[in-house]
C-alpha cells in the first residue's frame, strides 16, 4: 500500500505525520550548530613594490609581471590579482584554504628573492606580507560634538 493511499484513507494520520515532521524540523533547526559567519582566515599574501617616479605602465611591465610569473609557481595558488600605480604596485595571491599560510609566505618570499635580480636596480626591495581581507574595515564612522576627544572615544566604545 502506498503512503498516498494511506493518507487519503486516514486524513488524521496524514495530519499527524505532517505535524511530526514540522516539529522534528523545528527542534533540529534550533539545535543545529552551524555558524552563519564562520571565522575563516583566508590565506592571502601581498607583495608590495615601490619604485619612485615610475609610470604605471613601466611598473606593470618591468616589475609586476616578473613577480606574477614567479609567484604563480607557488603551490596552491587559487587567484592572483595585481595593480600598478604611479610609483609602485601590488600583487595579491589568494591560496587554497587547506594551504598553511606561514609555509606559503616562506615560499612566496623565496620566489620573490629569486627574481629580485631581474627587477630594476633602483626599486625598493619588495615587501611580502600576510593579509586577511576580513580584517579590513567595512564601515568608517565619524563622531563629532562639543565634547573632548576622550569623552567621544569613550562614548563610541561603550555604545
Amino acid at each position: 500500500m502506498k503512503i498516498t493511499n494511506v493518507c487519503i484513507e486516514k486524513p488524521v494520520f496524514a495530519w499527524m505525520l505532517m505535524i511530526g515532521t514540522v516539529l522534528f524540523g523545528a527542534v533540529a533547526g534550533s539545535r543545529i550548530g552551524i555558524s552563519q559567519f564562520p571565522d575563516v582566515d583566508f590565506p592571502n599574501i601581498t607583495v608590495g613594490v615601490s619604485w619612485e617616479g615610475a609610470a604605471p605602465e613601466v611598473v606593470e611591465h618591468d616589475v609586476v609581471e616578473i613577480i606574477e610569473e614567479a609567484v604563480m609557481q607557488v603551490e596552491g595558488v587559487r587567484n592572483l590579482t595585481s595593480s600598478s600605480r604611479q610609483g609602485g604596485g601590488n600583487v595579491t595571491v589568494e591560496l587554497d584554504l587547506s594551504r598553511d599560510i606561514d609555509l606559503a609566505l616562506q615560499d612566496v618570499q623565496t620566489k620573490v628573492a629569486q627574481v629580485q635580480r631581474r627587477l630594476p636596480r633602483d626599486i625598493e626591495p619588495p615587501v611580502v606580507s600576510k593579509s586577511n581581507p576580513e580584517d579590513q574595515p567595512i564601515l568608517w564612522v565619524g563622531l563629532s560634538g562639543p565634547f573632548s576627544p576622550q569623552v567621544l572615544a569613550d562614548y563610541a566604545a561603550t555604545r
